[in-house]
């Protein structure tokens, strides 16, 4: 054992060697591929296709702030290279051409093994081959703070080099403190993400690249990288670079007239002049995919600095591309973590969102409104941007209407003194189990670009709004958002609404109109930001829809919150031979035409069995057009969020009467008989949704369709509320047996020899009607006494004497 030891030991410090060796032909390489790179994709009216002269101009302009440093274009710079070596690099080094060939070979993956140090090599290249300003240019804000200090520092340096111009130059300016921009790397394109899992020790130090979920961010602050000093007795400057986590002052000043007068100066730390830059952490975790079988999400710290902050929030899904670093932490705090156990983070270098939001601008944007535009040619967008929400789930049109105009929303207005209404269109969607509300709730979590997706039984008022959190670093308490923060200028879809505690569902109400959060906890008073489109799905209380129950009494939720969706749409599993057998029909395509993907469950509704890949060419479900994807939903939805179409002056009359006609449709029916409630938030859900559609028309102004589009989402939201309860109120069990009996004996399969018609499905049909077999056996034996039913005695069969007209 000890003698393999010993060979992997001397095998890595062989290797070790073999490295140190080609630094220096690196160091050439990386300064002439600063100088004359060009790409294709470059064209600067100074500098031409050379990129990286063109970046650095840019960075000196103080119009960048990070100079990134792409390894697909050093790994098409070494391809060059390596056909053809630099001859004046092999003679200065004296190295033959083979071995430069060979050092232009692992360029790349000695970039990527050791990334700190050639990090610092890019930095030294790109500092020496900076171009001077332009004429043009005009420092403002901080930039010109920074020149003013800057040049000072210049006039000193030229007294000091008149009053001794022998001596040797001291005091040399830091480049940190030179330069206002950093140096990155860009992974290659076939670089491979990781799983968190399969970091090792082998990575240490090396550039990572992995897929990972936001968790947590914390606030941007200022760190310093260089440390200036100013000396009481001799006058000079003393600089600091500080390199790590911690840096130890000096005590006396190191210059050289100090040290001739033998004192020892007193240095005052001068923080107008030190350089700092950006610095905010933040963790992640491992995508839910990642997990294996029974394992808890591993997470990680990340930092980030400079132009990299404030560019992710809690949430996002990321492809994160950073160095895999030990951390260096005080003794006290590693004796309080354990001593030895060594904490590991990751220094981002480069981030990529998953998905792209709303407001920013996609790569291939000009694709995809080609796309938008061949699509509008063809037929109404709107039509089959709504059949592409679940296109494997069957049915709900209206529903899926719905949800196109829930994630488009409308704008909100800000008045002159303060007041704010909401564009948000809240939704909810009530229904029997197995009506795919689950799925509906999911697919918009795919599309939306920003969403939380939580179930009521697992959530807590807290964990909907924000809870206080204590740093172990810090000691400081902080604020950690929940679930509806979170979703910020987003969608949040609350499944399993009903099963919410009254204590943590009373959370939603002042998210859902004033669309902030009040947080009064552990001395922290403030108000956060919840600009969240809230999308809620809920089951009748007592499991299933009761038809002898009011609406208001299925659902359970009180008026204060219900008043605050704009639309509530009840979904019933109601026996119809038709539509099931389309239903079952369309669930078969399903199955025997798609192609399951790896990683994806059945919905728990059990409608369809998850997500599943469908042929480009192939309309296998007889949609008629082929379904858009999400990222197509994604720009289609974002070119529709850009207008701002305001209310036609011919409208406003037809709203007014509308609403006036529900309100007073109402009262004429009675309070008894009221299945849902009308408020002045009505009005506003009216104008919001006919906004809404005239987005989706990509139109300025709200015209007569959108309205009448918007009345009939708002009637068939009230129909399916208002069609759930009886036809007649009151009516007797009697003729509800009646009936069932007689829709039994009008289908030829549910009818026996001579009419007979089994007891056990007319139960099972009563039971639909909240009807017990008690309750049906006393109607049949009522109308057995009437001479219209006469049934066996085992109380088995029933047929009528006379049978009913078809």
């Amino acid at each position: 054992m000890a003698a393999t030891r010993e060979s992997v030991l001397k095998n890595a410090l062989v290797q070790a060697k073999e490295i140190a060796k080609r630094h220096a032909e690196h160091k050439d390489l990386i300064k002439k591929f600063v100088r004359s790179f060009e790409s294709q994709g470059s064209e600067d009216l100074k500098y031409g296709k050379r990129k990286y002269k063109a970046l650095l101009q840019k960075a000196v302009n103080d119009k960048l702030g990070t100079i990134f440093i792409d390894l697909n274009d050093v790994e098409e710079f070494c391809k060059k290279e390596i056909q053809d070596p630099d001859s004046q690099i092999s003679a200065s080094l004296s190295v033959s051409k083979i071995q430069l060939q060979q050092s232009i070979d692992y360029l790349i993956a000695d970039i990527e093994n050791n990334a700190y140090r050639y990090q610092r090599y890019f930095y030294e290249a790109c500092d020496g081959e900076q171009p001077s300003r332009d004429a043009a240019y005009q420092a403002e804000g901080a930039a010109a703070a920074r020149d003013m200090v800057q040049s000072w520092r210049e006039r000193m340096f030229q007294q000091q080099g008149e009053a001794n111009p022998g001596g040797p130059k001291t005091n040399m300016l830091p480049p940190r403190l030179k330069n206002s921009w950093d140096v990155r790397f860009k992974p290659r394109a076939s670089g491979k993400a990781l799983k968190l899992r399969e970091i090792k020790a082998d990575f240490v130090g090396a550039l990572v690249q992995l897929d990972c979920l936001v968790v947590r961010v914390s606030q941007v602050k200022p760190k310093v990288e260089v440390v200036t000093y100013h000396c009481e007795i001799c006058g000079s400057e003393v600089f600091q670079t500080v390199e790590g986590e911690r840096y130890t002052p000096p005590k006396e000043c190191p210059s050289q007239r100090c040290r001739d007068n033998k004192q020892s100066g007193k240095l005052r730390c001068n923080i107008r002049t030190c350089a700092f830059t950006r610095y905010q952490e933040m963790k992640v975790q491992e995508m839910s995919e990642h997990v294996p079988v029974g394992g808890v999400p591993r997470s990680i710290n990340v930092v980030m600095s400079g132009d990299l902050t404030r560019i992710v929030l809690p949430g996002d899904a990321i492809t994160l591309c950073g160095v895999y670093s030990p951390s260096q932490l005080p003794s006290h705090i590693l004796r309080q973590k354990g001593g030895t156990m060594q904490e590991m983070y990751i220094e981002a270098h480069n981030i990529t969102k998953h998905k792209t939001g709303y407001r920013e601008t996609a790569e291939d944007e000009d694709v995809l409104d080609r796309r938008i535009s061949e699509a509008r040619s063809k037929g109404s967008l709107y039509e089959a941007a709504s059949r592409s929400i679940a296109p494997e789930i069957f049915g709900h049109g209206d529903v899926k209407k719905a949800l196109l105009l829930v994630l488009i929303g409308t704008f909100t207005k800000t008045m002159k003194d303060g007041l704010k209404i909401r564009g948000d269109i809240h939704s909810l969607l009530m229904g029997d189990p197995g009506v795919a509300k689950s799925q509906l709730l999911k697919q918009v979590c795919h599309i939306a670009p920003r969403s939380v997706y939580t179930t009521g039984k697992g959530t807590s008022g807290v964990g909907l709004t924000a809870s206080v959190v204590r740093d172990n670093a810090t000691g400081e308490v902080t604020l950690e958002g929940g679930a509806l923060v979170l979703a910020d200028m987003g969608v949040c879809c609350i499944d399993e609404f009903d099963k919410m505690e009254e204590g943590d569902r009373t959370a939603i109400h002042e998210v859902m109109e004033q669309q902030t959060v009040s947080i009064a906890k552990s001395g922290i008073t403030t108000t956060l930001n919840c600009r969240t489109t809230v999308l809620a799905a809920a089951n009748p209380v007592y499991g299933r829809y009761n038809p002898y129950k009011s609406p208001v009494e299925n659902m359970d939720l009180p008026a204060a919150l219900l008043s605050r969706f704009d639309m509530i749409f009840l979904l019933l599993d109601t026996v119809d031979c038709d539509k099931d057998k389309h239903l079952a029909l369309h669930v078969c395509k399903v199955h025997s035409n798609y192609e399951k993907k790896e990683g994806t469950n059945a919905d728990k509704e059990g409608l369809t069995a998850g997500h599943a890949g469908v042929d480009d060419e192939a309309d296998v479900l007889n949609l008629g057009f082929k379904p858009f994807d999400h990222k197509f939903m994604r720009a289609y939805i974002q070119k529709a969020r850009t207008f701002d179409p305001l209310l036609d002056d011919t409208l406003m009359k037809d709203i007014a009467d509308a609403y006036v006609s529900m309100r007073d449709d109402e009262k004429r029916d009675g309070i008894e008989a009221k299945k849902s409630y009308t408020t002045p938030r009505t009005l506003l859900a009216m104008t919001r949704i006919s906004q809404a559609h005239a987005r989706a028309r990509f139109s300025n102004r709200v015209e007569r369709q959108d309205f009448d589009e918007a009345m009939r989402l708002m009637k068939a939201s009230k129909e399916s509320v208002e069609l759930s309860a009886p036809a007649k109120r009151g009516q007797n069990p009697l003729d509800l047996i009646y009936e069932i009996i007689a829709d039994l004996s009008r289908r030829e399969a549910s009818v026996a020899a001579d009419g007979w018609i089994d007891m056990a499905h007319v139960v099972s049909m009563a039971g639909h009607k909240a009807l017990t077999r008690d309750m049906v056996l006393e109607a049949i034996d009522n109308w057995e006494s009437l001479s219209v039913l006469t049934s066996n005695p085992e109380k088995t069969m029933v047929k009528f004497l006379v049978p009913p007209m078809i």
